[in-house]
């Protein structure tokens, strides 16, 4: 009997929250430095707020933030984090009541009582609060003015709320984290007015897209922990960090879908007792992703005999070198051999290379040929297959024996 290689599979959940965040550690240490010294020293209220794409790490390092402003203060702190997807304001200040004293009842209350309950909560348990509100600007997506002018008071009411007990025994230091999805950004700045924009937003930073290069390093980092040392080939994680980077260029590398194919490409070998996490299982993961390519059976019949002899010898390459990228000179001979094979005439360098770019514009998601090193001697040209190699085999077989597909 095989042994399952994916050993903790819950270190890939979105809801997992690891020590490290590669190419996000200088981000959380700046983050969080500053609040761990803005409740040991400071007073009153400050925020960060954290815009980024979708997939950019944004929730988990507000997490991971938390957990080191936690840490470093001990029991000295509330902590509280609530997700404002699909709520209003007065929905997320009970959400915040309720998590850090439960017997308040959820409804009832007017926002004025829920304030004041927030404030001598926050006082009574020892007076410092950190605060993460996720997905904040949902709060400012709906037709309503009404609503847009409650969550804008919510916001300005949760700044001020320090300044209740100035000149009093005690002092209060309460903390926001927010995140922003970036493409919501002008929708939650144009929604404050300049009062509350300035007493509300104290920091702010905008995370980097990921690239190829650094998801590899999250989702070698991920595999370190969810895997038995050794059976996650760097291919398939080549393939999964490229997939992820290049199914959304508009956001760039989108590291949830990532961790979603990995886990899923984990558990279908599993399944399959391989022991082992390659390329192809991989392509086959993308097969049944919601968001990935499909082998379109009338795109595939489009094509003229050249370019499926092309394609064939791409597959044909891919079998050869097992990675998650062929180069141009990779394929030539290959090229050559089955163009031999199927009597078709070899194109020369230029008109091959012009045949790859067609192909990946006919097959979108499906082949991709990109150019690396544009502008410098030496470049090349690198071709990926995100989807079964044996399925569009087939497919292609079939045509060149003049047989139909489905």
């Amino acid at each position: 009997m095989v042994e399952k290689i994916l050993i903790r599979p819950e270190t890939l959940e979105h809801s997992y929250i690891p020590e490290r965040l590669p190419r996000r550690e200088d981000v959380r240490r700046d983050i969080s430095n500053d609040l761990i010294d803005f409740f040991q020293h400071g007073f009153g209220f400050t925020s960060w707020i954290i815009y980024g794409g979708a997939g950019a790490g944004k929730t988990v390092l507000s997490h991971r933030v938390g957990n080191d402003v936690k840490k470093a203060l001990a029991e000295d702190i509330i902590f509280v984090y609530v997700n404002c997807k699909g709520k209003r304001s007065y929905r997320v200040l009970t959400e915040i009541v309720h998590q850090i004293e439960s017997s308040i009842p959820e409804r009832g209350l007017s926002r004025d009582d829920l304030m004041n309950i927030l404030y001598n909560l926050i006082l009574d348990k020892g007076g410092s609060a950190l605060i993460i509100l996720d997905e904040l600007s949902d709060l400012f997506r709906r037709d309503k003015i009404d609503e847009i002018n409650k969550a804008k008071d919510f916001l300005y009411a949760l700044s001020r709320l320090p300044e209740r007990q100035w000149g009093k025994r005690k002092t209060m230091k309460l903390a926001v984290i927010g995140v922003i999805w970036n493409r919501y950004k002008p929708d939650f700045i144009l929604n404050l007015d300049n009062v509350t924009r300035a007493s509300f937003i104290k920091n702010e930073v905008k995370l980097k897209p990921y690239s190829v290069s650094d998801l590899i390093e999250i989702l070698e980092y991920r595999a370190s922990l969810a895997f038995k040392e050794g059976s996650v080939s760097p291919e398939a994680i080549e393939l999964i960090a490229n997939f992820a980077v290049n199914s959304q260029p508009e956001e760039g590398g989108n590291a949830r879908i990532a961790m979603d194919i990995l886990r899923d490409a984990g558990r279908y070998v599993d399944r399959l007792g391989a022991g082992y996490l390659d390329v192809e299982h991989v392509r086959m993961v993308l097969k049944y992703h919601p968001e990935l390519p499909r082998i379109d059976s009338e795109l595939i019949m489009s094509l003229d005999r050249h370019k499926l002899v092309l394609l064939l010898s791409i597959i044909k390459a891919f079998r050869l070198y097992n990675k998650s990228f062929i180069t141009r000179a990779e394929l030539e001979e290959i090229y050559k051999e089955t163009c031999e094979e199927y009597g078709e005439r070899p194109r020369k360098t230029t008109q091959l290379l012009r045949y790859l770019k067609e192909l990946s514009h006919e097959l979108p998601g499906v082949i991709e040929a990109e150019v690396t090193g544009k502008g410098q001697r030496g470049r090349s040209t690198r071709i990926r297959v995100n989807v079964p190699l044996d399925d569009l085999e087939k497919s292609v077989i079939s045509l060149l024996r003049g047989e139909k597909i489905a």
